[in-house]
């Protein structure tokens, strides 16, 4: 039972790293692209975010094929698809070219995410779920991580166009792995021996009631319309929407606000400084999942993180420009741990919230909100900072919408809220 965290988690990450890398490049080209364009940071933020919009489109229908058993061979065809379009990005020439390539690219990536959480169910039980969750996961703050030093490199001997061709190369070279070690469900797994399967098997079916034939629920309308329903579920959807106003206006526009702390940075050590704080989340996102994991509810390890961020991002306005550079990524730091290290701990609640058979359709749906978020999160920092003369405006509106996300999180998780969505699930 080894294998499936050492084969199936790894490649899983692998893949939504490039997707990650290809959606947020644009944040280390802007400095470069938005004069050379003549684009203005509101443009710059609608375009970042304008890719979500594409994003929201394809996350129910991807989510539907996933659970229809097409997981593996949906993200290979969306891998290709993202791949050419992500090279496309550096051969536009306008602000429209660029809108709508980034939307594009949200079409070709929307479904994977949906795609990813019926794979995780299909083959980890609910104790096991927020520990697999945060390895995948690991993709965000790591491809956070790399993104800057690679960025850096990459433009240090070309330009914003070189940047995002040559990353925009890596999903066609992954897609070929993937269909190498890929499988929906332990039961058509090459990879897994007869002994093995069975074991995994035996394993599942005695630890998690959830995925027993009982409790499988067929993705009817009926059916969806009802978890649809569960207060738990439209608390979920609300948890997403602000959550990642944050989390995506936070990753767009570090490397600004960076920049604008210490203006003499070159782009080789901004991209350092810009991943310095998605390295230490990492730490607290593989804590935090270990601690759902084991804890009776994973409740307190989603809220009080977001709090801590929210808090910090706040600070960090009020003190704008009046404290050193060090104080300032302390605060940046602080705010990407929490920001990153809820993700597998939120979507573990998402997830034990809705039956199998629909988890993929109903996340798909429900993680509109979190697409919406992403949209409008970039877009609203930029037009924040296209007002003011500093980020400092920005960094409040972050910190509000992280709070706003954890008070739901909060009522979402509590026990009350999945006891209704328990009901909902046996009546449906």
């Amino acid at each position: 039972m080894l294998r499936r965290w050492i084969i199936l988690l790894p490649i899983m990450m692998v893949t939504f790293l490039i997707a990650f890398l290809d959606r947020t490049n644009i944040s280390f080209a802007i400095p470069t692209m938005g004069p050379e364009l003549g684009l203005t940071a509101s443009v710059l933020g609608f375009s970042s975010g304008v890719l979500f919009l594409g994003y929201a489109i394809t996350q129910a229908a991807g989510g539907w094929l996933a659970d229809r058993g097409h997981a593996r061979s949906l993200v290979a065809v969306l891998m290709v698809a993202w791949g050419i379009v992500a090279i496309a990005q550096g051969f536009v020439t306008s602000a429209t070219q660029l809108v709508i390539v980034r939307f594009l690219l949200g079409l070709a990536e929307g479904g994977i995410f949906p795609t990813f959480l019926v794979i995780v169910r299909a083959w980890f039980n609910e104790r096991e779920r927020a520990r697999a969750n945060g390895i995948w996961q690991l993709c965000y703050p790591i491809s956070a991580a790399v993104s800057g030093p690679m960025a850096g490199l990459i433009l240090q001997h070309g330009s914003w166009k070189t940047l995002f061709i040559v990353e925009g190369i890596l999903p066609l070279v992954w897609a070929a792995v993937w269909l190498w070690g890929m499988a929906e469900k332990p039961a058509v797994a090459k990879w897994l021996s007869d002994q093995d399967r069975a074991a995994l098997l035996k394993h599942l079916a005695a630890s998690d009631l959830a995925s027993s034939a009982a409790a499988r629920q067929e993705a009817t309308r009926e059916v969806v319309f009802e978890q649809l329903r569960s207060p738990a579920v439209i608390l979920i959807f609300f948890v997403l929407l602000f959550w990642n106003i944050g989390f995506l206006g936070f990753v767009i526009w570090l490397p600004s606000v960076i920049k604008q702390y210490a203006s003499s940075l070159d782009s080789v050590a901004l991209g350092w400084y810009s991943s310095l704080p998605f390295a230490v989340s990492v730490i607290s996102l593989v804590i935090l999942s270990n601690l759902a994991d084991r804890a009776v509810s994973r409740r307190g390890y989603a809220v009080w993180p977001l709090v801590v961020s929210a808090l910090a991002l706040i600070v960090g306005a009020a003190t704008y420009g009046n404290v050193s550079f060090g104080i300032a990524m302390l605060l940046l730091t602080i705010a990407a741990c929490g920001i990153y290290g809820v993700y597998p701990v939120v979507w573990s609640i998402a997830t034990d919230a809705v039956p199998p058979g629909v988890t993929g359709i109903v996340m798909g749906i429900v993680n509109i909100g979190g697409v919406l978020g992403a949209f409008a999160g970039p877009y609203l920092v930029g037009y924040a900072r296209s007002v003011s003369p500093s980020f400092a405006s920005g960094l409040v509106l972050m910190g509000v919408c992280l709070v706003v996300a954890a008070v739901c999180t909060w009522f979402a998780s509590a026990p009350d809220s999945l006891r209704q969505a328990n009901a909902v699930r046996h009546s449906a």
